[in-house]
């Protein structure tokens, strides 16, 4: 083992040249790595339902779907109209936008002298500006079902323009796209934006910003964590430099990958930056224990560390790598496999790169560890370690029996956790977004669609009760409003 590390400090510059120029390179990948908050991609190529959500939105435009919540005081207005179609204008416009849907746009179905009668609930080029138009357009709409609770809120005081987007559109260009084109009109309505996409772009803006918050903080932390326990600069400084170089190499190699940060890989970082500085913090700690020469002290306390650190990685290791084999997403599998490599190179730095550093730069600590208090005992032990040691050897029963309570407590604990997969759980009370998720759910039933695929003939009797059937059936559970052609066809 003597033989490898004398070899390192031989090649102390090199390695240190290899890995800054390693560390340069990745570091200039990080800036194309892009953030991918959609849960639907993460689902396996080969699963089903994925399979047909995609099928889905290929035949019939798209099934990524956005809307545009105007919230008044009384949407049957001329001056409301006339912005709800400036609004969707406005959206028709956007490439990438395959259909808009809104209350000066939707079709409406009325049964005539000479039968069925298709035609536009409102007339694009002659809004009504009448009370007697606008009284006889809300009659319409709060007539049938088609309308209200739909696109229209049942109070009217809320109407949405919803809008799809084709299935290779770019989610967050669009998103940001209709957001600026909106927000430019200055509507003096509230205006709020809900769907799939727009939460998808919001999430990933929540990423961006809880790495640039959670970071530092984590940073800073472990400073002085690490000052505590070494009270030296270079104590602080060397872990730390192991664990943002782990983080560089692993972002950079996600970005040369193909990979994406998505809401759980997000957490890398800040796993890496707790986890990185633990190996180079067993190695300073044996490297300061030697006394002697210092390229014999580092040979000496690395043939000695060694294995210890090897193993305590593998353990890590080998947990990271279980979320491959166990899990179903893939953005989870990403975390296992990137974290677990993370950990590696962390692995890696700490045994090869922090001795060359030391060796390189005479960095060993040549006086006692910390600072001595009148005691002869560091401040770290005389106020936590030595008191902790007597409360475990003076109280070990009763820690025991702590702990078995701790550990059945929390068995008892993981039956009652419970599965929740609303997104809207993710973002505070009061942030825009899961305001406009609360109206959506609250006036227009929810924006979590539900596709039911038939195939078949849909002229045959046979399939058109087959969909009568299941629309009697959602309306029973707890789906708040269905749209099929069964309402053209029955004149619901």
């Amino acid at each position: 083992m003597e033989t490898l590390f004398r070899s390192v400090l031989k090649l102390r510059w090199v390695i240190i040249f290899i890995v800054l120029a390693s560390t340069l390179f990745l570091g200039l990948q990080i800036p194309k790595i892009r953030i991918n908050s959609d849960v639907i991609s993460s689902l396996p190529d080969d699963d089903p339902d994925a399979l047909l959500l995609k099928k889905i939105g290929a035949k019939f435009g798209g099934n990524k779907t956005g809307m545009i919540i105007l919230e008044t005081e009384n949407v049957f207005t001329t001056e409301v109209l006339r912005h709800v179609k400036q609004v969707t204008d406005t959206l028709k416009e956007v490439e990438g936008i395959s259909s808009v849907t809104s209350l000066t746009s939707i079709m409406h179905v009325n049964e005539g002298e000479d039968g069925m009668e298709i035609g536009q609930l409102v007339d694009e080029n002659d809004l009504p500006d009448s009370p007697e138009e606008l009284a006889s357009l809300k009659e319409k709409v709060f007539k049938g079902t088609n309308y209200k609770g739909t696109i229209v809120s049942e109070d009217g005081t809320s109407t949405i323009i919803i809008f799809s987007l084709a299935d290779d559109a770019d989610i967050h260009a669009l998103a940001n796209t209709v957001k600026e084109k909106t927000e430019a009109l200055r509507l003096p309505e509230k205006v709020y934006y809900a769907g799939s996409p727009m939460m998808i772009t919001s999430i990933s803006h929540l990423i961006s910003s809880d790495l640039t918050r959670l970071l530092p903080i984590a940073f800073i932390l472990i400073v002085v964590v690490l000052f505590f326990g070494f009270r030296t600069v270079r104590g602080v400084v060397v872990p730390l430099i192991v664990a943002i170089l782990s983080i560089i190499w692993v972002i950079g190699i996600m970005s040369l990958t193909g990979s994406e940060l998505s809401m759980v890989t997000n957490n890398i970082p800040i796993v890496l930056l707790a986890v990185g500085t633990a190996y180079a913090i067993h190695v300073l700690n044996r490297i300061d224990q030697v006394k002697g020469d210092l390229n014999q002290a580092v040979m000496t306390a690395m043939t000695y560390v060694f294995i210890p650190v090897i193993l305590a990685a593998l353990t890590t290791i080998t947990g990271f790598i279980s979320f491959i084999f166990g899990s179903y997403l893939t953005m989870i599998r990403d975390f296992g496999i990137f974290t677990a490599l993370g950990t590696f190179i962390a692995l890696l730095l700490s045994l090869f790169f922090v001795p060359a550093m030391i060796a390189a730069f005479g960095w060993k600590n040549r006086k006692e560890p910390a600072k001595k208090r009148e005691s002869g005992k560091s401040f770290f032990a005389e106020h936590f370690q030595i008191p902790l040691q007597r409360m475990v050897f003076n109280h070990t029963k009763g820690i025991l029996a702590g702990w078995i309570i701790v550990t059945i407590i929390s068995i008892g604990g993981m039956f009652l956790i419970k599965r929740n997969v609303d997104v809207r759980n993710y973002f505070r009370k009061g942030d825009p977004t899961r305001i406009a998720e609360d109206i959506m759910t609250r006036e227009f039933g929810g924006t979590k669609p539900v596709f039911v695929y038939f195939k078949g003939d849909v002229q045959s009797p046979e399939l058109l009760n087959t969909m009568l059937r299941t629309e009697e059936y959602m309306k029973k559970i707890r789906v708040s409003y269905l749209h099929s052609l069964l309402p053209i066809l029955l004149l619901k």
